[in-house]
């Protein structure tokens, strides 16, 4: 299983693009460590090519919402497919998020 992280900073914001499988077997591929720092406001995470995953892929998730919480900066979910937004909605990651990252609405 495959996956393909791409990651892109244009002025402020950090965009990582996920492609394949997300699970425990890949998910060393999706390392922030280092990329988000202060200077970067916003991460948009785009799910549009990801084909799966697990609850560790939904771990490595929660990693980088704790990583820009620490660097105050706004994280972005888009891309989603209806099972990954429902999962995410059950498992209560968007509820994390909006904590960590103190979201209003």
């Amino acid at each position: 299983m495959v996956l393909e992280v791409e990651q892109k900073i244009e002025n402020t914001t950090l965009t990582i693009t996920l492609k394949g499988v997300l699970d425990f077997s890949t998910m060393g591929s999706l390392d922030i460590t280092g990329k988000l720092t202060d200077s970067i406001s916003e991460c948009v995470m785009d799910f549009s090519e990801l084909e799966f995953i697990d609850s560790t892929g939904i771990g490595t998730i929660l990693s980088v919402l704790h990583e820009a919480s620490d660097c105050n900066s706004k994280v972005t979910f888009v891309g989603m497919s209806p099972m990954v937004e429902e999962l995410f909605d059950t498992i209560g990651v968007f509820k994390i998020k909006k904590t960590l990252l103190k979201e209003r609405g």
